[in-house]
């Protein structure tokens, strides 16, 4: 990419810590930005996340704001609601957000809430994303019959108990 920056784990000055990135010189200059970063990802209701999220992502200037486009690719893990095994459940998103500097009475549950100044909460950002995107529900699979009332075992495979009786 010609006139842009790139920055990824190790690139020092742009990323903080804590997943916050300097998009000044987006914002200011006009120079795109590509961000390659392993995010930790918090546990979620009844999901958590045994590696970082794989995030890429280009920051370009659009108007006042910033436009990020990119993907962001976890596996989350939860258990399934039926039967209670674990269950992997790969999240792959496309990325396509634009973002204006707050107003001066901006709140945490604003449209923006990621970008400050020249600050771009990028953790937050794949926080919210991935949350999300995750099932209110999640299955081992469709036909799972979860577990025997009488055995405790998962019924269609460890149970052996005679089926309900439909009255």
């Amino acid at each position: 990419m010609m006139g842009g920056l790139s920055w990824g784990q190790g690139s020092g000055g742009a990323v903080s810590s804590v997943g916050k990135i300097d998009v000044g010189v987006v914002l200011g200059a006009g120079r795109e930005l590509d961000l390659r970063q392993a995010i930790p990802v918090p546990d979620f209701g009844g999901f958590w996340f045994s590696a970082p999220a794989e995030v890429a992502i280009t920051a370009r200037r659009i108007g006042r704001g910033v436009e990020l486009d990119g993907t962001i690719e976890a596996t989350a893990v939860g258990e399934c609601a039926r039967c209670l095994d674990d269950v992997r459940f790969p999240v792959y998103l496309d990325v396509a957000e634009n973002l204006e500097p707050p107003g001066e009475k901006a709140g945490p549950f604003d449209d923006n809430n990621v970008l400050v100044g020249d600050q771009l909460d990028l953790t937050d950002l794949v926080r919210q994303l991935i949350d999300s995107a995750l099932p209110i529900t999640l299955l081992c699979n469709e036909e799972c019959q979860g577990l025997c009332p009488s055995c405790g075992k998962k019924r269609g495979d460890a149970c052996s108990c005679p089926p309900p009786d439909p009255e």
